[in-house]
Formats: structure tokens, C-alpha cells, sequence
């Protein structure tokens, strides 16, 4: 179909596509589409199929033309697309660039513009030097966790001549109120339980409840600062009614063998729980210092590596960390939206001021990507097997199951290109010059604090 084409690379990694169709390719379709319309269409007086090729073309001619043209342009894209050097990203969709209108005396030429998959300049990537952070597992660790342990294991009992305090487990029933101290649609909530002292309930009420008894309500206005992590309070001023549903003490078991063994039935005292938590420590410790590791040399590499992601491709980042943010605040679109609003800023602001980020975290799975396909990494049958039996194992099930499990919840490509990053990313620090870093702690390394 077509006569001509001729594509050329932009900025950005965008692509002009220029396409000409003879006018006899156009006068042929055209034609095409008519029969094709005259066997099928039904006018008063004809029967179907045998519409005259002049009255047809009477009472249908602009849109006979108009389908005609987005024909040619759906079917030469199609052809184009099949031998042109810069191939169009899948969720890019191509944007016609100047208006199209049929001539059936002249060639159709027209004008899209696409993004391609960005050409990547990788920089050197081979002999980087990176200093590895020196942290051990300490006492003060141990202990930490343990604490933890306790706390999970500890129980809950109704509490006796109840009263609001401090480390209680409550329950309390609340809604919010306007101006006029009625309740607002949609803001009650039945049934919340938390620890007094914990913060963690939505309206930060912990000490507002302290010294209530059960079944006591009380109606407090509480406003909302800059440092509250919920959007939509954000200098908001909110009037609650609160009500206490029950109190509870709660009983925290000592750190014996008897915590140990209630733990799991695979420890006998609280050595074995210990010796536990001190090798899982470590190979915490292990794997954090592998990513500083490998966040340090990929940064390396991406800074000197030349490669312009697409819009589209950036477009795609941000919305894929929009969707993440929404479901971590548990909310949707409109509620976001209204809140980012309180505050005087808009879905596009919060966007802009991801977007360098979201540019970074793509020129870096592009660098690794690029550093895979050249140093032909892959991932054999046996090592997919092997990270199966290793959950399998983990988690009490059989391999088959597991397997089974995997490919039924289509994870088997994603677990295979989890592997493959990983074989890069020591591939990486194999060739890497490593010196000894600065000492750091181990909670200081937990929380990523070099």
C-alpha cells in the first residue's frame, strides 16, 4: 500500500514517521470499501445488496470518505511498522501530526509521531570502585528483637475498674462531625481497635481518650498540622464523637524458654531462639549491605550512560507510583485528589515533583537491562527450580505445589527475571573494586541510614 515512508529519531527517543500512499492505492480501497457497503447496507426502496453505487455514494459520501482515510492510515501504520528501523512502544500510542484529507486526484502523505525504546550509550561498567559498609549484630540487636517477640506474644484481658490508659487495648466506635454537630455521612467507624500510645489510628486520639470508661462518649475537635502523615487532614480541624466499646490490659509474657517454645515447637529453650534471631540478623545484615552495594554502582554506571526515556515511558512511571501511593494511603482517586486540594496542590504537582526520581528509577532498570543483554545473562530451568524449592521449603509446601502455585498466579516470569537481576547485580560487584567502608550500625543499616 505504501509508495513511500520515511522515519527519523527525535528527541526523547520520539519518532516522526512520514507516509505516502499512491492515489491508487486510495482510489482501490475507496472502492473496496463502497462494494463492501453496497452488499450490506439497507436503503428504503433497495433490497439489501442491491443499493445502486450512485445512491449510495450520495447519502454516504463524507463518511465513506472519512473511513476510507483512517483505513489507509490503520493499514499503512500496520505495514510501516513491520520494516521501520525504530519500532513504536507498545503502550505508546502513535499521534497523527497534520490533518488528513482525501484527494482521490493526489497521493495521501501524512505525518505521525511515536516513541520508540530509547538507544542506551552504556558507560563503564567494570571496575567501578564502591566502598562496603562494615556493620555486626550486637547485643542491643538481639535484644530488640526479642522485645518484638514478646510484644507479638503477648495477650489481651478485659481490664478491671476500667479506665483509659496508656498501653491499653481499646475499642472504640467514632464519627466525624460539622458545624452544626451533626454527624457526616460516611465517616463512622465501628469497632476500631488500637493501643493507647501507639498512634496508630487515623486521627492521632491517643491521649483525647485517656481516663474514659466504657461506653463513655465524648466529642473532641483536634486540628491537624503540616506533620500529620494523612493528606486529607493536613490543616484540616476535625470534631470527633468518640465512645468507648471496651477496654483491655495487656499481658506481656517474660523472655524464658517458655516464650521460646510457644514461638515455635522447633525450639527447645531460649538459646535456640536466640541463635535463631542472630543468623536471620545476619543475613538481613548481608543483603542490606548487598543493596548498598548494588545501589552504589548502578548510580555509578547510570550517570554515565546516555539514554533519553520517551515521555510516554515516563508518563507510565508516575502513574504506575500514583496507583502504589493510593493503595498505601488506602484511598482512591477523587478522595487524593480532594485532599492534595486542602493544601492547594493539584494530581500534576505531586507528579512533577516525582517525575526526577521516576526518571532516575527508569535509567537504572534500563542500565541493568542493557548490562544483562550484553553480558548475556540468563536463567536456566535449574535456577527457577531451585528459588521454588528454596520458598518451598520456607514455607512447609511441596515443590510441585509451589511450582504449581507460581504458574497459576503467572509469577513465573517475574520470578525469573528476579533472578536474572540478581545474577547481574552480582556480576556487578564481582568486577568491582570493593574497599572497606565506614562502620555503621546494624538498626542504622536496617533503616538505610549510610
Amino acid at each position: 500500500m505504501i509508495s513511500n515512508k520515511q522515519a527519523d529519531l527525535q528527541d526523547n527517543s520520539e519518532v516522526l514517521l512520514k507516509i505516502t500512499v499512491s492515489k491508487a492505492e486510495i482510489k482501490k480501497e475507496y472502492d473496496n470499501l463502497v462494494k463492501e457497503y453496497c452488499n450490506k447496507v439497507a436503503i428504503k426502496g433497495f433490497r439489501k445488496g442491491k443499493v445502486p453505487t450512485e445512491i449510495l455514494v450520495k447519502k454516504f459520501g463524507p463518511e465513506l470518505k472519512q473511513e476510507t482515510t483512517q483505513n489507509i492510515i490503520q493499514k499503512s501504520l500496520e505495514e510501516a511498522f513491520e520494516t521501520v528501523e525504530h519500532k513504536p512502544l507498545a503502550y505508546a500510542r502513535p499521534e497523527l501530526v497534520n490533518e488528513v484529507e482525501l484527494d482521490f486526484d493526489k497521493d495521501l502523505t501524512f505525518q505521525i509521531k511515536y516513541d520508540t525504546f530509547p538507544k542506551i550509550t552504556l558507560g563503564e561498567y567494570k571496575g567501578l570502585k564502591v566502598e562496603k559498609p562494615q556493620a555486626s549484630v550486637a547485643a542491643e540487636d538481639l535484644d530488640r528483637e526479642l522485645k518484638n517477640l514478646q510484644e507479638k506474644n503477648s495477650i489481651v484481658k478485659e481490664k478491671e475498674n476500667a479506665q483509659v490508659e496508656k498501653g491499653d487495648v481499646v475499642s472504640i466506635d467514632y464519627i466525624e462531625m460539622n458545624g452544626n454537630m451533626e454527624e457526616i455521612e460516611n465517616s463512622k467507624r465501628e469497632g476500631f481497635v488500637f493501643e493507647v500510645g501507639s498512634g496508630y489510628n487515623l486521627y492521632k486520639i491517643d491521649d483525647d481518650i485517656l481516663g474514659m470508661k466504657p461506653n463513655e462518649e465524648k466529642i473532641m475537635s483536634k486540628t491537624y498540622d503540616e506533620t500529620i502523615e494523612f493528606p486529607e487532614l493536613k490543616g484540616k480541624t476535625v470534631t470527633l464523637k468518640v465512645t468507648v466499646k471496651s477496654i483491655k490490659t495487656k499481658v506481656v509474657p517474660e523472655i524464658d524458654d517458655e516464650l521460646a517454645q510457644d514461638i515455635s515447637e522447633k525450639y527447645k529453650t531460649l538459646d535456640d531462639l536466640k541463635t535463631d534471631i542472630k543468623e536471620k540478623l545476619e543475613k538481613v545484615k548481608e543483603e542490606r549491605i548487598h543493596e548498598y552495594l548494588r545501589t552504589q554502582l548502578i548510580d555509578q554506571i547510570a550517570a554515565n550512560t546516555q539514554v533519553q526515556l520517551p515521555e510516554s515511558m515516563i508518563q507510565m512511571e508516575l502513574e504506575y507510583n500514583w496507583r502504589n501511593f493510593l493503595n498505601q494511603n488506602r484511598t482512591n482517586d477523587k478522595n487524593m485528589i480532594d485532599a492534595l486540594a486542602g493544601q492547594g496542590k493539584t494530581k500534576d504537582d505531586i507528579l512533577k515533583e516525582w517525575r526526577s526520581h521516576a526518571e532516575k528509577n527508569l535509567k537504572s532498570r534500563l542500565v541493568l537491562q542493557e548490562i544483562k543483554a550484553k553480558e548475556n545473562i540468563t536463567v536456566t530451568e535449574e535456577e527457577i527450580d531451585g528459588e521454588i524449592k528454596n520458598y518451598a521449603d520456607n514455607h512447609g509446601m511441596e515443590f510441585e505445589k509451589a511450582k504449581q502455585s507460581y504458574a497459576e498466579a503467572n509469577m513465573l516470569d517475574m520470578l525469573k527475571e528476579s533472578i536474572a537481576r540478581d545474577k547481574a547485580f552480582k556480576f556487578l560487584i564481582d568486577v568491582a573494586e570493593t574497599k572497606k567502608g565506614k562502620s555503621l550500625k546494624f538498626l542504622d543499616l536496617l533503616q538505610r541510614n549510610y
